[in-house]
């Protein structure tokens, strides 16, 4: 493992596009409404995981999620996305882009630590191919984000289902990840079979109490 990193950090985002400005002064644009994070770490011969998900209704500024965001990036590790430099960083970037410099600066310095550990596209060779259309050939679940959908959430402020799917999807890509690249010998794929089991019986357990 010394020449592998040990932590991975799967990461996805939700924006809406909000219409542009019936003066015609403000065109439209899309706005980051939601960051999902997967974290894996390998240390010691033992797999720890964790998820952490940020997502906000209308009405509140995407500034929110970065600085929600920011302090739950690693200091150091590998980052694994879908459209990593189509779609991904230039969300994340234009939001920072609007964001107050304080936040946009902590937020920025955060990622390129991270971004120095290297980056996998996931969605390298699959052309216009959506996440779910891919995990589902690996028999992986990966949630089906609809536009119309998230929008009416976001605007209604009804904003769970959306983190769900966030952190459902940064699972996915995590999953696909694993199953791709293999991790020889290191049984990341039964290590999280196991910790996803255990977070459904502790959810079963806090309904049932």
């Amino acid at each position: 493992m010394t020449d592998t990193p040990n932590t991975w950090v799967a990461m996805t985002a939700a924006t809406v596009t909000v219409p542009a400005s019936t003066d015609g002064r403000y065109p439209a644009e899309g706005h980051l409404i939601g960051i999902g994070l997967f974290i894996a770490r390998y240390e010691d011969g033992r797999w720890r995981f964790a998820h952490r998900v940020n997502a906000i209704p209308a009405g509140v500024p995407e500034a929110a999620v970065l600085e929600n965001i920011a302090d739950r990036l690693p200091a150091q590790g590998m980052l694994i996305g879908w459209h990593v430099d189509h779609a991904l960083m230039p969300t994340l970037l234009d939001a920072a882009a609007t964001a107050p410099p304080i936040v946009a600066h902590h937020f920025l310095g955060r990622l390129h630590r991270l971004l120095r550990g290297g980056v996998v596209d996931l969605a390298l060779g699959h052309g216009t191919a959506a996440l779910a259309t891919i995990a589902a050939d690996m028999a992986i679940r990966a949630p089906q984000r609809d536009a119309d959908v998230v929008s009416r959430a976001w605007a209604s402020g009804r904003i769970e289902g959306v983190r769900y799917d966030l952190a459902d999807e940064a699972l996915a890509i995590w999953r696909v990840f694993v199953r791709s690249a293999g991790l020889a010998g290191l049984d990341a794929e039964a290590a999280t079979d196991a910790w996803v089991a255990q977070r459904k019986r502790l959810r079963l357990v806090k309904r049932a109490g």
